[in-house]
């Protein structure tokens, strides 16, 4: 092993513990707050507060296989030479997955209780006690900002590369504004009684919450699921910043005699495929053949320091 390999492995080892660490701090942090939820759901009967922390839970089940996947994704093997990043981006998949089934499942929870209403079935609609879910929705809201500011803060230190703490920030965030939302809802709904024109409010207030949060939050494991399926694909590069940044080293790399006919970049987890198309000027002309393995060489050193798990593969047409 080079001297130059032995620093990448090293730089390489380093970003994985930066993942590591943040995602244990998250998984401490999930599991706290889910528990909070499920006694105050205990306390209060809101359906909204049960929503909040099984989405919680389901975060913290995930950052327990983020865990697993972070020690296992650079592997190679005869299998996978060119290690297990897949991992990550199905790993991204799946928790989109369950994300949208806890909304799916608080929505028809919700229509359930508002077809009880409507049918004048209210003994079936447990009433709510607001204080718990007040104080706790807001504890929570602010918890999840931060958790997300500090992964977004621990990914940027990786160039941005970690597929799962990208996810886990956007899970985080959808988890604050969740939490934020209910306390809203239940500030400015606490006072109204049974009686009167807006008698339903006891009843159906919950539900109508976690129908509306449910409605904005959707979009979240929506383009996690997207991003996923790309990644899983071996689709281009969605991050407009980070393929631009390719493109212009592979522009200051092109070796004399050639010109440069096209750049693709793909992303799996935290693994980067850059692949780019060369046009000899003169296909006669051998000399300068001899600069394209250093290119390829100036270019992966180029882009190590910023992500740490790069392959660079040179095609000539």
């Amino acid at each position: 092993m080079t001297m130059q390999q032995a620093m990448e492995r090293d730089d390489d080892a380093r970003l994985d513990g930066v993942e590591r660490r943040a995602l244990l701090i998250g998984a401490g942090a999930n599991l706290v707050m889910a528990v909070a939820a499920w006694v105050t759901y205990y306390l209060s009967n809101s359906e909204a507060i049960l929503l909040d922390g099984n989405y919680t839970f389901i975060l913290f089940l995930g950052t327990l296989v983020a865990l697993a996947i972070n020690g296992v994704k650079a592997q190679r093997s005869h299998t996978f030479p060119l290690g297990k990043f897949f991992l990550e981006a199905l790993y991204a998949f799946m928790k989109g997955l369950m994300l949208l089934g806890v909304l799916l499942v608080a929505v028809v929870t919700s229509v359930v209780r508002i077809v009880f209403y409507i049918h004048g079935d209210t003994a079936n609609i447990p009433m709510l006690n607001p204080d718990p879910i007040l104080w706790y929705a807001l504890g929570v809201g602010f918890a999840c900002f931060a958790l997300s500011l500090f992964y977004r803060w621990q990914n940027r230190r990786m160039g941005g590369a970690s597929s799962m703490l990208a996810t886990d920030a956007e899970a985080a965030q959808v988890d604050g504004v969740l939490s934020l939302g209910i306390a809203a809802g239940v500030f400015f709904l606490r006072d109204v009684g049974p009686g009167g024109a807006a008698g339903f409010v006891p009843f159906l207030a919950d539900s109508l919450i976690t129908l509306v949060l449910a409605s904005l939050l959707i979009g979240k494991p929506v383009a996690i699921l997207r991003q996923a399926v790309i990644e899983l694909a071996a689709g281009r590069l969605q991050d407009t910043v980070a393929a631009r940044d390719f493109e212009e080293a592979a522009a200051k790399a092109v070796p004399e005699g050639f010109a440069l006919r096209d750049v693709f970049t793909s992303k799996t987890g935290s693994r980067y495929l850059l692949l780019v198309t060369l046009a000899p000027d003169d296909v006669s002309t051998v000399g300068s053949w001899a600069g394209i393995a250093a290119m390829r060489e100036a270019l992966r050193a180029d882009l190590a320091g910023r992500y740490p798990h790069v392959m660079v593969e040179l095609l000539i047409r």
